[in-house]
């Protein structure tokens, strides 16, 4: 029940950030490579990454979009990265019941993953479930602010009606993320002009499909 009510909030609060959000903007990679590389500036990607990592909650959009999408940039950068204990975490996301004790042993298994890949969308939710579960609401509290603000980055980057307006992701596998957090579910997808399409089932927004674009960049 507790991980169903922290779903519900955490769609809840995501859908209001799009609905408040600015005009979307798609990342300006240039930019932001050059920005998080200048060691005078306010997204110099260690300081920016150290924050992040100890929940600043004074981050900002343009913080959480220069980390999210400044993050291909990092020597470790991999799209289609899958955390070695990956096996281990879906046993236990798909709805183990754990007691305290082993909770605590669970939650060190996924923040071990997410120092490996900090944006792992899918282990960053299940991050906010665990400490709901364990009844540690500071933690949650958060896990969930941090999850929220990347997800509010991305939904910053575009509109998903075509491939123009495409949300931008640094990995397919956030795509899928993305449709849990609306309660979309896919029932197919291709290839168009270099987006991938994911068209939609039948849902209350009445939307047929979404795009995203994974950007194509190639380490110096």
């Amino acid at each position: 029940m507790k991980h169903v009510m922290t779903c519900f909030l955490l769609t809840f609060f995501v859908c209001g950030i799009y609905a408040q959000a600015p005009v979307a903007v798609a990342p300006d990679y240039e930019s932001i490579r050059n920005e998080i590389a200048d060691i005078a500036s306010d997204h110099y990607y260690p300081r920016l990454l150290e924050r992040y990592e100890s929940f600043d909650s004074t981050l900002t959009i343009a913080d959480y979009r220069h980390l999210y999408y400044g993050y291909i940039f990092q020597e470790n950068y991999d799209p289609d990265w899958k955390s070695r204990d990956e096996k281990k975490i879906q046993k236990y996301f798909r709805g183990a019941k754990e007691d305290e004790s082993k909770l605590d042993k669970v939650i060190e298994l996924v923040c071990k993953s997410l120092r490996e890949n900090p944006f792992d969308l899918r282990t960053m939710q299940f991050l906010c479930f665990l400490y709901h579960q364990k009844g540690d609401m500071e933690m949650g509290k958060k896990a969930s602010h941090r999850f929220i603000s990347i997800i509010g980055a991305i939904l910053s980057s575009g509109d998903g009606e075509s491939c123009e307006t495409a949300y931008h992701m640094i990995s397919p596998r956030h795509e899928f993320s993305i449709l849990k957090v609306f309660q979309f579910e896919s029932a197919a997808q291709k290839n168009v002009n270099g987006c991938n399409y994911l068209e939609l089932k039948e849902n209350k927004r009445g939307m047929e499909g979404i795009y995203f674009k994974v950007p194509n960049y190639v380490k110096e």
